[in-house]
């Protein structure tokens, strides 16, 4: 641990002083991807047919593949497999939409009920997705269900993507209001299950991605974060036998320097030693840990994983409503 300690010393006594935060977290980011990048190709690389060769036809041809399997509707045809479904706008739609109705949803927690709690502009829910040059078929619950059949789904990060967890599940309550169904609180853990379809939709609680002094799924407002070093197996535990995973952490980073713990939080009496880190360099170690363990622990062949960037924060304040 020492000798780790004073290679990341070493690193961080390198790194670029910005003055800038948010220009530091958009080229974390930046550098995060680049890892995906090579994480993808790689993949791509072994996976590909010994008889041919990594070419860049056959990159195209597989990427292709996944946008029809993601894009084909039920008959098997592929609905709009040629059309680009990052590239479109927002359009109000208030004839099919929402999709669903906070106030119906019985699962819905008391601090994201916006319209419960006085919100009177609703506007926000009618707004749509619409590519260019195609049409999304409509969310269907139902099919999702049966495409999740025995399968495990974690939401893992902050509050922004146990928001994203708590649509998805009142999106799916919607569609089975009647139906047997469970819902779980197990500490950092919020399991959700339709019992039908054996399907699990779960969010845990890990703002910071490794294991920090925010871990308290309530009670995680601190005056000084403080992460520890390279330890993410604690937590990864409880999720590594999902299906699909997603990941978010973002909001918690956005502070200019952390402290980065070499020890043990449980361990009282053991030796701990705390360095004042840069965010920035921080945030890399966070990534790289969590892509490291991505990468030696997850089976490719059956999770998917994805990683949502930054979105807009949450602050308490007389107009804003979550």
């Amino acid at each position: 641990m020492k000798e780790t300690r004073k290679q990341f010393i070493a690193a961080s006594s390198l790194g670029m002083k910005f003055n800038f935060l948010h220009l530091q977290i958009a080229f974390v980011v930046a550098m995060f991807f680049l890892l995906m990048a090579a994480y993808v190709s790689r993949e791509i690389s072994r996976t590909s047919s010994s008889s041919r060769s990594s070419s860049s036809t056959e990159v195209y041809d597989q990427k292709k593949d996944m946008i029809n399997e993601i894009t084909s509707d039920t008959t098997g045809q592929t609905a709009f497999s040629s059309c680009d479904l990052f590239s479109g706008r927002w359009v109000f739609d208030n004839k099919s939409y929402p999709l669903y109705k906070g106030r119906q949803c019985s699962l819905m927690n008391e601090e994201l009920a916006c319209e419960m709690y006085g919100r009177k502009n609703l506007n926000y829910q009618y707004w749509r997705w619409q590519p260019h040059h195609c049409d999304l078929p409509r969310f269907d619950a139902i099919d999702l269900l049966e495409k999740l059949r025995n399968k495990r789904v974690v939401y893992v990060g902050d509050s922004l993507n146990r928001n994203q967890w708590m649509s998805m599940v009142c999106l799916i309550e919607s569609s089975i209001p009647d139906r047997p169904k469970t819902l779980h609180y197990n500490g950092s853990l919020i399991a959700f299950k339709a019992l039908e379809y054996n399907v699990s939709i779960d969010f845990y609680w890990e703002p910071m991605l490794l294991e920090s002094n925010c871990d308290d799924p309530t009670n995680h407002r601190v005056s000084e974060r403080i992460i520890r070093g390279q330890s993410i197996e604690k937590h990864a535990r409880n999720w590594n036998d999902a299906d699909v995973l997603v990941f978010n952490s973002y909001i918690w980073w956005r502070q200019l320097k952390l402290k980065i713990l070499w020890g043990s939080f449980e361990n009282v009496d053991a030796d701990r030693i705390y360095e004042d880190v840069e965010m920035l360099k921080a945030y890399e170690m966070a990534l790289t840990t969590w892509f490291e363990w991505l990468d030696n622990h997850v089976n490719r062949s059956k999770t998917r994983v994805f990683f949502v960037s930054s979105s807009p924060t949450h602050n308490r304040h007389a107009n804003t409503y979550n």
